[in-house]
């Protein structure tokens, strides 16, 4: 894949996100990318996101290339960088990174690597899209907890994103009810339970209560065979989601979060 080159304000951007004070990079790992990268640091004199953008520079008018600065985003989104305590600030870095990528029609995915995308005209284009999905989620009343999967950020790299975050955030609200440290069918399968349950949608008492406890496990399961599983492991040319695809998947999304609004853990039960 051939890379575009980057404009002035381009880097300015990345810089910015890399040297963020909030989510970017400490100045001593900055020294060590540089370093890693075989780039000309300015030293620590310089606020971070500067001492990044003068390297870039730097470089770049060494080489008359910005395919430096590409290189150094690799090494920064190296997945290895998200690892531990670092997942939540590698994953900020890269949705802002993309933010900017965007408009030259790329994108860095979990793999730590440059995708095509397509190219976004003007940051309006991006702002209408966030609006419109939003609009219509509104109009359907649907739960916080989906919203909070419609970021900017995540829109930004297509509603692919928002639909697999929704996605996980019902795997999220099953362990943090339940305790259990699993993932998937597997966490519902167990949470859900018949027998040694940790989550209970209702008193179970009745075979359609049983029922409908079993039918909510299932409508869980499903979602993540359908969706999560599906974007989480296929290339997205494969699997692309236009706008009325993800409102339709996180309108389902909020329906399960409102069930679970119902449920209760089950006394005694809660693992860990």
């Amino acid at each position: 894949m051939g890379l575009p080159q980057l404009n002035e304000a381009q880097l300015v951007q990345i810089a910015h996100v890399l040297g963020s004070t909030d989510n970017g990079f400490t100045g001593s790992e900055i020294g060590r990318l540089l370093a890693q990268r075989g780039l000309e640091d300015p030293g620590s004199g310089f606020t971070k996101w500067k001492r990044i953008y003068n390297a870039f520079c730097i470089a770049v008018n060494n080489s008359q290339s910005t395919s430096v600065v590409f290189d150094f985003m690799l090494d920064c989104m190296d997945p290895a960088q998200g690892l531990g305590k670092n997942y939540e600030r590698y994953k900020r870095m890269q949705a802002g990174l993309n933010q900017v990528l965007m408009l030259v029609g790329i994108e860095i995915r979990d793999d730590g690597k440059f995708h095509s995308i397509t190219k976004a005209q003007t940051l309006e284009e991006v702002r209408r899209r966030t609006k419109s999905l939003r609009e219509k989620l509104n109009t359907y009343g649907v739960h916080p907890e989906v919203l909070k999967c419609c970021r900017d950020e995540l829109l930004a790299q297509d509603y692919f994103h928002a639909v697999q975050e929704a996605t996980k955030s019902l795997a999220g609200r099953v362990r943090e009810m339940s305790g259990l440290k699993t993932d998937g069918a597997e966490l519902f399968n167990v949470a859900f339970g018949q027998k040694e349950k940790y989550i209970a949608f209702n008193r179970l008492e009745s075979p359609s209560e049983k029922s409908q406890q079993n039918g909510l496990k299932e409508m869980l399961c499903g979602v993540f065979h359908m969706v999560r599983n599906v974007t989480a492991h296929e290339l997205r040319i494969h699997w692309d989601i236009n706008e009325k695809d993800a409102v339709d998947i996180l309108i389902l999304i909020s329906y399960l979060h409102k069930l679970l609004d119902e449920c209760v853990p089950v006394p005694g039960r809660k693992s860990g």
